[in-house]
């Protein structure tokens, strides 16, 4: 009886704290004024009746300042817990006024028996075998009153039980008031000891049905855990001073010594008590609470989940994937969308709002599980943690995609802007290479008649490629390097000797994308500047081959080349607006990943202008355009 009797303070005393925070915070307001008024009855009751017996114990006899607050908590407590049920469902049944004048006559009887246990107290009649059996007597009546009107509030109730769990709710209390009733009128024919433990488990089994079914996102779980834990120790501690303090008995308690011994002694147990907790608390979780993690190892599996999520849509699907894991029932995640209307039926449907900073950036929903488990306080604290995480990982992406965007913003107004000055370019270019054209066709004409004819079917090409393919971004390099051969064999006719040529391209390159007129703007440029240059014999070579992943394009000629300085500044050179536009394009389009590089062959002795892309990235840039 002492054991359940100290369980039932420590535990009472840690409910009373935890309701008391409760409705600081306004989480709940089930039972109104009254759940929180019995509970704290029944802490006032259990600890000054442990009071009572270890003043008994060490006094030979009760304190009576004592017993005035034990017998304020005894008598309160039947009528209290008649008007919680009967508060909760008094909207469902009939003849109120039969029920209000029970629950005041109860009131009544138990005032008047309390006062009567306190003056028989006063008096010295407690310890006489009538006035004893008197006050016992009386104290039953009321307990037995007071589990009859719940019981019956709860059975006559006729509240519309949606699902199985409101049924179960409703048996279960039912079930502790039959409980409450047997306790108090067996409890007389038993012996002493196992009458006083059997009248003290109804409270405690009471206070654990509510918690769960009303009160569960409040504290059941710590509950659980606190109970469990003080329970366990109280034990071990009893067997401790049971067992083992008799070996340092013999240590006088006035020296130092005997001080040292007790402190040593218990000193192990006050070392282990916190990694016991934790123990029991992680095997309480994963054995009866049915939670695989504990709050760090789930936060971690969350998030390591989460990581490399690249869009909103993949982040919320995999935080619903995960989320199903950790609690073990269906999830969903949305972002910026209105919540669902809760159905208010189910009563189990777990929701917390996304927010970062006061902002709701989405909501998490978990929904019922199967076989009736119910959430609790914890999941409820794990859950908004989460979701916490998930606010700071969604602004992150968010802002990952506004840099990117701003990123592709301004690379399309490069790539815009490098358009407008290709065109200019070609503005300025073409009507002097036609021009030019036009006069070699000329000259052509009176001596060699079948090359200038040859010749204007090759300008005609150049140009019918030039026009085609002035508003594609992307072209095969085998249609850019036909239109080059066009182009040169168009300048061969001007140059005469002076130029020779050579295209080569691997097999596997000819359907290769790559941004339109890249190369023919690094061969007009070799003939501009390196072949026109000299006053002999001149060689342009074209070559496209694999490096890797990626296309190499090499363009040689055996012009004069560039000057120290063009050659020391590769993304700026001085030869002209059109290799400073190659290098642009290409920064645009590929970043990094694309090189434009200048410079002298010394085994050939031939200016080298080499462009470097990546092969897949071209193919599915050309695709898609």
């Amino acid at each position: 009886e002492i054991l359940v009797l100290c369980f039932n303070a420590i535990l009472f005393v840690l409910l009373a704290f935890l309701i008391l925070r409760d409705w600081r915070k306004h989480r709940t307001r089930w039972g109104g004024r009254l759940y929180p008024a019995s509970i704290f009855a029944l802490a006032l009751f259990f600890v000054a009746h442990l009071a009572n017996h270890f003043a008994a114990g060490l006094n030979n006899g009760g304190a009576a300042i004592i017993y005035l607050p034990e017998m304020a908590g005894k008598y309160l407590i039947p009528p209290l817990v008649f008007h919680l049920f009967y508060r909760n469902e008094k909207d469902y049944l009939r003849a109120a006024p039969i029920w209000q004048t029970c629950l005041v006559a109860l009131y009544a009887l138990s005032a008047i028996s309390c006062a009567f246990a306190v003056n028989t107290s006063a008096l010295g009649w407690f310890d006489a075998y009538p006035g004893w059996l008197a006050v016992d007597l009386l104290g039953r009546i009321v307990m037995v009153f007071g589990a009859v009107g719940g019981g019956l509030a709860l059975w006559l109730s006729r509240r519309p039980k949606a699902g199985a769990l409101e049924r179960n709710q409703q048996r279960w209390l039912i079930a502790t008031c039959g409980l409450w009733l047997v306790a108090f009128l067996a409890g007389g024919l038993l012996p002493g000891d196992l009458a006083g433990a059997l009248e003290k488990l109804p409270p405690l089994i009471f206070v654990f049905v509510i918690t769960y079914y009303v009160k569960r996102l409040t504290f059941f779980d710590v509950l659980i855990k606190k109970g469990a834990f003080v329970f366990l120790s109280l034990c071990l501690l009893t067997l401790y001073f049971v067992f083992f303090a008799p070996v340092v008995l013999h240590f006088r308690f006035n020296t130092w010594i005997g001080s040292l011994a007790w402190a040593l002694s218990v000193w192990p147990i006050v070392l282990l008590a916190p990694w016991g907790h934790r123990k029991l608390a992680a095997w309480l979780d994963r054995r009866w609470l049915d939670r695989p993690f504990s709050p760090a190892e789930a936060t971690k599996h969350f998030l390591d989940g989460l990581e490399g999520a690249i869009s909103e849509t993949e982040l919320a699907q995999r935080a619903g994937e995960h989320l199903e894991t950790i609690f073990r029932s269906k999830a969903e995640v949305s972002f910026d969308e209105p919540a669902p209307s809760q159905d208010a039926t189910s009563g189990e449907l777990m929701t917390t709002s996304v927010r970062l900073g006061g902002r709701r950036m989405g909501e998490v929903r978990i929904y019922p599980r199967e076989q009736n488990l119910r959430f609790l306080s914890q999941d409820l604290t794990l859950l908004s943690s989460l979701a916490n995480a998930l606010a700071f990982l969604l602004e992150n992406l968010r802002l990952r995609e506004k840099r990117l965007e701003q990123e592709k913003r301004e690379s399309e107004l490069i790539l815009n802007a490098n358009r407008s000055e290709l065109k200019a370019l070609r503005a300025q270019v073409n009507p002097h290479f036609l021009f030019n054209a036009l006069n070699t066709i000329a000259a052509l004409i009176p001596r060699h008649p079948d090359r200038a004819e040859e010749t204007v079917e090759e300008l005609a090409e150049v140009f019918r490629y030039a026009l085609h393919r002035s508003e594609r971004e992307w072209v095969r390099l085998g249609e850019e390097l036909d239109a080059i051969e066009a182009y040169l064999h168009v300048e061969q006719a001007r140059f005469g000797d002076r130029l020779q040529f050579q295209i080569s391209a691997a097999a596997a390159t000819r359907d290769a994308r790559i941004p339109a007129m890249i190369v023919q703007t690094i061969v007009e440029n070799a003939v501009k500047h390196g072949i026109a240059a000299l006053t002999v014999p001149g060689v342009v070579a074209v070559r496209a081959g694999l490096s890797g992943s990626c296309l190499r394009i090499e363009v040689r000629d055996t012009g004069p080349g560039f000057s120290e300085s063009a050659l020391s500044q590769p993304q700026r050179p001085v030869a002209g607006y059109g290799l400073r536009n190659v290098s642009d394009r290409l920064l645009g389009y590929f970043g990094d990943a694309a090189h434009l590089s200048i410079g002298r062959d010394p085994a050939c002795d031939m200016t080298l202008v080499s462009i470097e892309m990546p092969l897949a990235a071209s193919a599915a840039s050309g695709a898609a355009s």
